[in-house]
């Protein structure tokens, strides 16, 4: 019988299922969980799934995964299908030729992590990175903040003031989601088809994480238009996140784009994200607020931050230099963006580094309202993997 390997399939089934344009990539970043692929083609809504009711690449591999060939596919099954070769064998190859080796870099220092966030021990091993063998920490996490409360975001009346919810950005500022911005944002967007509350006065926002699911992908169902987007935490809960770092960082001559997977992780252990896609969340006049630490939850990676607000772990420095709040995916540092005297670097690259003695190569994290904490990554980039 045919082995066909679970992540593919995901990936062939959204490719070949998906009716939106580059305008309305996944809102999430991330492919659908295995609870999410079910909930898709479920017609009967019975939790599993019957040869009837599958579709793409699932039909040929059916009978593989259906391992008690009791004829339906449940999620314990999706679960324990075939997993794919990881991610570094499917990237594109990246020459050595690009490795600079006269740039300064500074080895992760992983006594920085918090501990208690972190699951089981922090290891080490020698991973291809886009074709080049790279010693590597191996880190796990469920990306949850201990420092602080996670949320909250959407308001649930046009009366409530900035303290029942979280934040949103627009050209570089930062706007408080209050009752009265969700009842404004006709305005705030020159658009009268904005209403996100009813004529009661109470705000449309996903209060389940059916809901969650619902308005969280890029095709969002009719009925979540004109909502606030809020999934909780404990939803996700029990999702892993491992973050493939290179122990010692390599600075490439060439920048390399973030991609949609996590682009760094604090040192709570949550992942920083590339920016939200802010296109495909307002196309269905839906709106997706950060919490004031500059964090949200996607169903494809819990709870990830979006824009750096002071709120976690932070490093001193000896010197006037801003702290270390956490590290890129490629292994140097993100600092803040202002030193002790608050003052911002004027020397940054196109991704938002620079190079100093001390600390050789490292990022310093945009301000909140830019929705990019940093760029693109100068050096060869590791990867994060998100499961169930």
């Amino acid at each position: 019988m045919k082995s066909i390997s679970l992540l593919c399939l995901l990936s062939i089934f959204i490719s070949c299922n998906s009716k939106q344009t580059k305008k309305q990539e996944n809102i999430q970043d991330q492919g659908p969980s295995i609870s999410q692929l079910i909930k898709e083609m479920d017609a009967n809504n019975d939790g599993k799934l019957s040869k009837a009711e599958v579709k793409g690449p699932l039909v040929d591999g059916y009978s593989s995964i259906d391992t008690n060939q009791d004829g339906f596919i449940t999620v314990d099954e999706l679960e324990k299908a075939p997993k794919p070769p990881r991610k570094e064998q499917q990237e594109s190859k990246i020459s050595e030729d690009l490795i600079d080796t006269s740039v300064k870099t500074v080895p992760v220092n992983t006594a920085y992590l918090v501990k208690d966030n972190i699951i089981g021990e922090i290891t080490q091993e020698t991973v291809s990175l886009s074709g080049i063998e790279t010693l590597c920490y191996v880190i796990k996490t469920h990306s949850q903040a201990t420092e602080h409360q996670m949320g909250p975001w959407c308001p649930t009346h046009i009366e409530d003031g900035m303290d029942k919810a979280g934040i949103w950005f627009k050209d570089g500022k930062v706007y408080d989601v209050s009752g009265h911005f969700i009842a404004n944002l006709n305005e705030f967007y020159s658009d009268d088809k904005w209403k996100v509350y009813r004529d009661d006065g109470t705000v449309r926002y996903t209060d389940t994480e059916e809901g969650c699911i619902a308005a969280a992908k890029p095709d969002v169902e009719e009925e979540y238009n004109n909502y606030c987007v809020q999934c909780l935490p404990e939803y996700f809960k029990d999702q892993v996140t491992t973050f493939i770092i290179p122990v010692t960082p390599k600075y490439l001559s060439t920048p390399q784009n973030l991609g949609r997977g996590g682009l760094g992780m604090a040192f709570n252990g949550v992942k920083f994200d590339p920016p939200a896609p802010t296109e495909a969340i307002l196309a269905a006049h839906t709106i997706a607020p950060l919490d004031d630490h500059g964090g949200h939850v996607n169903p494809h990676g819990g709870y990830h931050y979006h824009a750096v607000t002071g709120s976690t772990k932070e490093v001193a420095q000896k010197d006037i230099h801003s702290p270390i709040l956490g590290y890129a995916i490629d292994g140097f540092g993100i600092f803040a963006l202002k030193d002790k005297d608050g003052k911002e670097p004027e020397d940054l690259d196109e991704c938002g580094g620079h190079t100093d003695e001390i600390r050789g190569y490292h990022y310093h994290a945009g301000a909140p309202g830019d929705n990019q904490i940093i760029k693109c990554l100068h050096g060869l980039p590791g990867y994060t993997e998100v499961q169930e």
